[in-house]
């Protein structure tokens, strides 16, 4: 393999949240709104996401960034920007078509593959992207539109070594056990608090039944979706009262009361 195809760059990866449960006309509107936000908080940011290798994945995008990126404006403004956005975007949105978002970022070795970016950093990404605590996260703070969980060099050298304006107090170190992968990141809920999520995953609820999975990664393989979210109710889409103009219960997700609309 030729030396040129080998760099060391930031990988950022989020997905959606019950993206499966939704509808065709649903899943449609929040890859658009996906695409949306992450695009508009690159441009507040000051990044230009053009330059990013994308995998688009439906809910999901796959971004490895040039070397060059500035780290601590990617974890930093980025992030924050990106949670503006969603906040923004679901505002008048009923409760089950919001956007809400888990969000991973790790600097680790990339190179180039036919299907991908094989490697064992870009299953480590993934792997803290589809973590139980950043599923929990989500589950146990309705309010909040973004889970973030850096990794441990992402966390050490940019926000413990205060070169962002995140505060470190504000992470909690959590355990991530998928598949094969032993480790751990650093959680961050801009819009809650980390420190009171209940991590007793041990056993799971009478509703939601487990899936285990025995795989085996190759040093050549990366998997970048876990399927968390394929889970779907038997009644996904509670009864809706059209009389009502409010994000309970109006019918459009998309309803402004100031007559326009977030498409």
């Amino acid at each position: 393999m030729s030396p040129a195809t080998f760099r060391r760059s930031l990988l950022v990866c989020c997905d959606l949240r019950r993206y499966g449960a939704a509808d065709d006309q649903l899943q449609r509107e929040l890859q658009e709104l996906l695409v949306r936000c992450l695009d508009r908080a690159g441009e507040a940011a000051g990044l230009d996401r053009s330059t990013w290798q994308r995998q688009a994945k439906g809910d999901e995008e796959w971004a490895v960034l040039p070397p060059d990126s500035p780290e601590h404006l990617v974890v930093d403004s980025y992030v924050r920007a990106l949670n503006a956005e969603l906040t923004y975007a679901n505002r008048y949105r009923v409760p089950e078509a919001r956007a809400r978002m888990r969000l991973a970022v790790h600097h680790g070795a990339v190179v180039d593959g036919a299907n991908g970016f094989p490697g064992q950093d870009s299953v480590l990404v993934s792997r803290l992207l589809n973590s139980a605590p950043a599923h929990a996260a989500l589950e146990q703070f309705p309010d909040a539109d973004l889970v973030v969980v850096l990794s441990e060099i992402v966390y050490t050298t940019l926000v413990r070594a205060g070169h962002t304006t995140l505060r470190p107090g504000d992470f909690r170190r959590v355990e991530v056990a998928e598949k094969t992968f032993q480790g751990h990141g650093w959680l961050w809920i801009p819009n809650g608090d980390a420190h009171a999520l209940d991590l007793d995953l041990d056993q799971p609820t009478a509703h939601e039944p487990t899936v285990r999975q025995h795989a085996v990664a190759s040093g050549g393989s990366m998997v970048v979706q876990a399927g968390r979210d394929a889970q779907v109710p038997s009644s996904p889409w509670p009864a809706m009262n059209p009389g009502r103009n409010d994000q309970r219960s109006h019918p459009d997700p998309t309803y402004r009361p100031d007559g326009g609309t977030d498409r």
